[in-house]
């Protein structure tokens, strides 16, 4: 199942991608949400580009999740979300996107994008939600999709009170 979102912001496609690649964002971003327990596992260069991956450890209600899925879910699980920016030197700049939640049998990656939209930063995530799981796992695909385009529109409102908070752009 593919996810996808679009959103402007109103600062230069350059200062999108500097904000989006520093850890003082990540950790302000963790405390909005009242989130202590994270660390990044890695934040550097490599061969392919700019790696940040940052790990946090979650605690999942079972009365929360449906009752197809409790089967494939245990209680405590490490959330692994990376970003690999590949093209940084010229507009579109690209990163490729992964997350992952410990063990459960869902995949999900893809391409975040951002342009130059009449001076401001545009962000388009294409996002692919999937399962190894032979029947069941369409209906774990259209769980997790739920969640990760509620998560796709948070982070947006996030990144922009953030860009705010900087003094980037006006409240």
């Amino acid at each position: 199942m593919k996810v996808e979102h679009q959103h402007e912001f109103p600062v230069a496609p350059a200062t999108l991608l500097d904000v989006l690649t520093r850890r003082a964002y990540f950790e302000a971003r963790f405390a909005m949400s009242g989130v202590e327990d994270f660390w990044f596992d890695a934040y550097e260069e490599t061969e392919r580009g700019f790696l940040i991956r940052v790990l946090r450890e979650l605690e999942i209600r079972s009365d929360k999740v449906p009752a197809f899925a409790r089967r494939f879910l245990g209680q405590h699980y490490t959330l692994t979300q990376e970003f690999l920016w590949t093209h940084r030197d010229q507009l579109p700049y690209c990163a490729e996107y992964r997350f992952k939640l410990g063990d459960i049998p869902v995949t999900v990656h893809g391409q975040m994008r951002i342009t130059d939209e009449d001076g401001h930063a545009g962000q388009q995530y294409r996002v692919e939600v999937s399962s190894t799981v032979p029947v069941i796992g369409r209906k774990l695909v259209g769980l997790v999709s739920e969640r990760v385009d509620k998560a796709l529109e948070s982070d947006y409102r996030g990144t922009l009170k953030y860009l705010q908070q900087q003094g980037l752009v006006e409240e």
